[in-house]
């Protein structure tokens, strides 16, 4: 878990409060603080925060970056705590976020630019999506020159058993034991491909490499101990292709999953007020700009330009909606049974770590 207040360098997590009242003086005392838990790289969010306290000079955020998994633990743990101290609950995993919301735990009201939300991406008056991140394939350039890249889930599983000694311990994806997000793909996966447990069992037989994060993913690609990586936020691997040239960014022809990540407003939030204005912003087209232009995240507004367009041009995108049909895999029993499943498939060779 990683800390930010104010802009401090990520070299100064834990000392990030004391920091901020040093550099700032009296005057620190005299700001509201605004506390964000999120599922989200902190380096990503860094110009959300840097442009919202520009516009709102009397709130100083104090950001707490958990994985998916974590996040949703810490906060169902503290459901029923009235100190718990978040403000705003941020997220990629729709699924978790839809079983915390469906609990009673979110304040409800309406954002100031709830028109410009798709009509998917907002759920009760509760819950928010903000961006708009396609699952993607990375790949290695030097390791794919020469090959015809797959357009479908199908042709995937093929090129990889075309070619074993190339992908032999060279795809990477996510455990989804340990990540939220890469459970959230592989059921959306299951739902959209009624074969998707055997690219699986390819990806098994591979003796494909698990990680709990995209980041993970995305350098072991650039660097060559990856070929492959399967259903990486696409937000991410854009950002991180401009400065990794040998990462090249994919999507598949059959269907593409896309997720929003989304953000709600605890009950137990001691600053609704500013709670509010940071949701506020963050759907406001200045706040949409901010993300298409300074982060690494993008847009959920469709007017706003972004980078993703010309590589989504002509793609069947499937757009995840909110709502209670997304417990379905939440369900204690299903997860285990999928959970198995995809555990003997994908570590159908080797002992379970």
């Amino acid at each position: 878990m990683k800390m930010l207040g104010g802009f401090v360098p990520a070299k100064w997590f834990g000392v990030i409060v004391l920091v901020v009242g040093l550099l700032s003086g009296s005057q620190a005392f005299a700001r509201v603080q605004l506390h964000v838990w999120s599922a989200t790289d902190t380096s990503a969010f860094e110009p959300i925060i840097k442009a919202f306290e520009e516009r709102y000079p009397d709130i100083e955020v104090v950001y707490r970056e958990f994985n998916t998994s974590e996040l949703y633990q810490v906060v169902m743990y503290n459901i029923d705590n009235p100190d718990m101290e978040a403000d705003v609950i941020i997220s990629p995993a729709m699924d978790l976020q839809v079983k915390l919301v469906n609990e009673g735990l979110a304040y409800q009201f309406e954002p100031e630019n709830a028109e410009a939300i798709p009509a998917w991406a907002k759920w009760r008056n509760e819950l928010y999506g903000f961006s708009f991140e396609p699952a993607a394939l990375v790949y290695n350039k030097r390791a794919f020159q020469g090959l015809t890249r797959p357009t479908s889930h199908t042709d995937l599983s093929s090129l990889v058993r075309d070619y074993p000694e190339m992908f032999r311990g060279k795809i990477g994806t996510y455990d989804i034991r340990k990540s939220g997000i890469g459970y959230f793909f592989a059921t959306q996966d299951a739902i959209q491909n009624n074969q998707s447990s055997r690219l699986i069992e390819t990806f098994g037989r591979a003796g494909a490499r698990l990680y709990c994060c995209s980041s993970e993913i995305l350098n072991r690609v650039a660097t060559g101990e990856l070929v492959l990586g399967y259903n990486v936020i696409s937000s991410y691997a854009i950002e991180a292709a401009k400065n990794l040239p040998e990462i090249g960014i994919y999507f598949l022809r059959d269907y593409t999953i896309a997720m929003s990540r989304t953000a709600f407003v605890p009950k137990t939030s001691q600053a609704k007020y500013e709670a509010q204005a940071f949701v506020n912003f963050l759907l406001s087209h200045e706040g949409q700009e901010v993300l298409a232009n300074q982060s690494a995240l993008i847009p959920i507004n469709q007017k706003v330009q972004t980078e993703l367009s010309p590589h989504i041009a002509d793609i069947p995108v499937f757009r995840v909606k909110l709502g209670i049909g997304l417990l379905g895999f939440q369900d204690q029993l299903k997860k285990r049974s999928f959970l198995e499943d995809w555990r003997s498939s994908i570590l159908w060779n080797r002992e379970d770590e």
